[in-house]
């Protein structure tokens, strides 16, 4: 049986316990685990923050596109966690590098 985690509870646990969160993504998604690990040392940052970063950057600079592939996805979705994280994430892999998580504050 496999955990479902909300969005919430995704970045409570990388906050606090990164590989908590990056043994769910290998589990869940683990193509999407391979391309944040690449993605994050790029930016020299952990997986955990570029998972953090993903979110803080689709809340402030996804346009209406995005929030509708977001929100359709979230219907279908048996993990709405993973789903909305994903999501996320595979946008920030796609969209220009921003400032690491640390840095942007």
């Amino acid at each position: 049986m496999r955990l479902m985690l909300t969005l919430g509870d995704l970045m409570a646990r990388a906050r606090s316990a990164a590989p908590v969160l990056e043994g769910w993504l290998d589990e869940a998604a683990p193509d999407l685990a391979m391309s944040v690990r690449s993605a994050a040392a790029a930016r020299g940052e952990s997986p955990a923050a570029f998972a953090r970063a993903a979110l803080v950057e689709f809340d402030r600079y996804a346009g209406p596109e995005a929030w509708t592939r977001l929100t359709g996805r979230l219907h279908a979705a048996g993990d709405p966690g993973l789903a909305c994280l994903e999501e996320m994430v595979r946008w920030r892999l796609s969209t220009a590098p921003a400032l690491p998580m640390e840095d942007a504050r």
